[in-house]
This record gives structure tokens, sequence and C-alpha cells, in this order.
């Protein structure tokens, strides 16, 4: 049965891009007589974000999301078991209107107006994006991390006068952005010059014309860890143009919440 790709949407885009918060603290500034990295100390600059030090996360969140057919505006949040799970409610104004779980492999959803449900298999939101996403991709998101670090890539190293550049790809590979049927995915990274936080990564699937392009802005500390105040997301793929803007408030760290979703027997499956 065929799930209307609204839920889908309503549920990826206030749930699975939760990647930061509001918080009394200031950035951290730099020392403005630091030097400039070079290609080594670069890289492990990028590998150290990917680390997570808690395993707990909870946020509430503003979300804005723009298609070619439809957008809309909502306020979500997320109880996240770091690497396992998260889980939540999507709510316009004081009415709580559905509810959804994400695992590893699956996702759940219940829309409380429509007295219905869905539970698909991960892979089925890969749809949207045109290309294939997986959990890991949703975790990075949600924590404002680098997005499909491979230990085993040799990175490309450049720096311009704001960022350190990392990329998986030479400059060569740009022609086959076009297309050439192999499943390569060309990922760059940007480190900020001054302040050294991960500013955007950029994502392109020449195979699938998919470009997805992911920006973090004003990251501040949180208990140490470095997130983003607010992420802007592009997705461009040849069915669809989908812009999301998320807008954070309260975030707690390692203050675990229950993660389950409650399907109520009278509801149909969602058509």
């Amino acid at each position: 049965m065929k799930i209307r790709s609204y839920y889908i949407i309503y549920t990826l885009f206030s749930a699975l891009f939760l990647s930061a918060c509001h918080s009394s603290e200031q950035a951290i500034n730099p020392d403005p007589q630091q030097k400039r990295l070079n290609e080594k100390e670069s890289e492990e600059l990028l590998f150290s974000k990917s680390k997570i030090p808690f395993y707990c996360f909870y946020a509430k969140v503003g979300v804005d999301f723009a298609s070619n057919t439809r957008s809309n505006s909502f306020k979500a949040t997320v109880k996240m078991r770091t690497d396992s799970a998260f889980a939540g409610t999507l709510s316009v104004g004081p009415v709580i209107g559905a509810s959804y779980l994400v695992t590893r492999d699956s996702i759940f959803f219940t829309d409380k107006m429509k007295d219905c449900y869905f539970k698909e298999n991960l892979k089925y939101l890969t749809g949207l994006f045109g290309t294939d996403i997986e959990f890991d991709f949703f975790q990075s998101l949600v924590l404002g991390l680098p997005i499909g670090l491979d230990a085993n890539v040799k990175y490309n190293y450049k720096h311009t006068r704001d960022y350190y550049v990392l990329s998986s790809y030479k400059k060569k590979d740009l022609r086959r952005i076009d297309g050439d049927g192999d499943d390569a995915v060309f990922v760059q990274y940007y480190l900020n010059i001054t302040t050294l936080n991960l500013d955007r990564v950029a994502i392109q699937v020449p195979s699938d014309t998919v470009s997805i392009d992911i920006d973090y802005t004003n990251r501040i500390a949180y208990e140490g860890f470095m997130l983003p105040e607010q992420t802007h997301i592009k997705i461009v793929h040849p069915r669809d143009s989908i812009l999301i803007n998320l807008d954070y408030g309260s975030v707690k760290i390692n203050e675990c919440k229950e993660i389950d979703i409650n399907i109520p027997e009278s509801y149909v499956k969602c058509k």
C-alpha cells in the first residue's frame, strides 16, 4: 500500500534533522594568532568532530519546510539515545498532531488527527532524497556532525581565506557530476579557519543527480559540545527541490527520556 508522501515529509523534516540548541553560553573565541592547520591537522580535527561525548539528547525545534508543491511550519520534540533510536511529537500551536519513532532500521508514525499510523523500513525514506540514506546520516544531522566520514578514504585538502576544505574527490571527478553510471558519493567538509567549527557539508551523488547542502550556523558550546544553533538544508533531485530551516529551543544532554511510541488499537494504516 502506498503511503502519502506528505506523512513522510512531515515526519522526516521535523524529526530526522535535529541538530542544534539555544544556550546562554557564548561561543568559544579562538586565538587570533593561531597557526594555519596543515593537511594532517585538518583531517584530525575533522575526525575529532565525529565523536559523541554523551548518550542521551533532548531538544525542541521549530521547523520551516518548503518543496515545489507544499510548505509547512510546525514544532517538534526529539528524544534520542545516540546510535540507537529517537522519538518525539509534532505539533501546531498547543495541539500535538503526530508522534514518531525512528530506529536503526525502521520508522513508525501516528497521525492523531486522522487516527492512522504507518511503519516502514527506514530505506523507504530514501526516495525523498533520490539516493540511499541510512540511520547514521540522520544521527550526524541530529548532532551537527560531519556526515559520511570514512577512515579508509584519502581526503583531499585545500584552504581558502575562510575554510579548510576536505573532500572525498579530486577536481577532475567534478566532471562526473552529470552522471556516468557509477555509485560514487562525493562529500566536502568546510572547517572554519577562525572558529575551527564545521560550518558546511556538501554532498553530491552524480549517478542519481542529487545534491544535499547542509549549513550549520552559530555553533554554541553546550556542556563542552559545540552544537549548531540553526541548520539550513537544501536537497535537490530530479523530482523535487526541498528547503528546511531548523531553529532550536531548549536542549538537555544525558537526561534520558523514555523512547517509544503508542499506536492505539483503533488506528488504521494511513493511506
